[in-house]
């Protein structure tokens, strides 16, 4: 009886540690973070509001493809305010920074194919459509030289990974 007793308390304890663990996890899946943020409001067409978590998220990326996702949202909302030096700016950024993923990813797997797709398709096609509309090519030079310039290699390392 003793016996009983104690292995329905272990199982009333059981039970209570993994419901507090289900909750537990639950929360910490429902926190957004900037990029989250921006990235609902741009789809809701508050680009305007959008910026300051865009930037947020430029500015302390915990990835580079969270870097490069924010950089793209921002190309977009420049390319509809028809602002293309701004998006070109920013459809850049997103290239270099993709471009960057790919070229270290150690495991191929359907992102890297996405994200070869970006690097190498899509995003020189919208940069190459946004070169026409600004017209000037020095102009276009000087862009890639400054986004050169905030990304260089030494800033990118910082998202390489360490070996174990």
């Amino acid at each position: 009886m003793f016996f009983e007793g104690a292995f329905d308390m272990k199982r009333i304890l059981t039970a209570t540690v993994m419901t507090v663990m289900v909750f537990l996890l639950a929360a910490c899946g429902a926190q957004k973070n900037d990029l989250d943020t921006g990235y609902g409001l741009v789809r809701q067409g508050d680009c305007a509001g959008a910026q300051v978590y865009l930037d947020n998220t430029i500015a302390q990326p915990r990835s580079a493809m969270d870097m490069a996702y924010a950089y793209f949202l921002k190309g977009r909302c420049a390319e509809q305010a028809s602002d293309y030096e701004t998006a070109y700016e920013n459809f850049y950024a997103a290239k270099v920074l993709v471009c960057y993923v790919v070229s270290t990813s150690t495991h191929v797997n359907l992102d890297t194919y996405a994200r070869s797709e970006y690097c190498q398709k899509i995003i020189p096609e919208k940069l190459e459509a946004l070169s026409a509309k600004i017209g000037d090519p020095a102009k276009v030079e000087a862009i890639k030289g400054r986004v050169n310039g905030i990304l260089r290699a030494d800033y990118l390392k910082r998202f390489d990974k360490k070996p174990n």
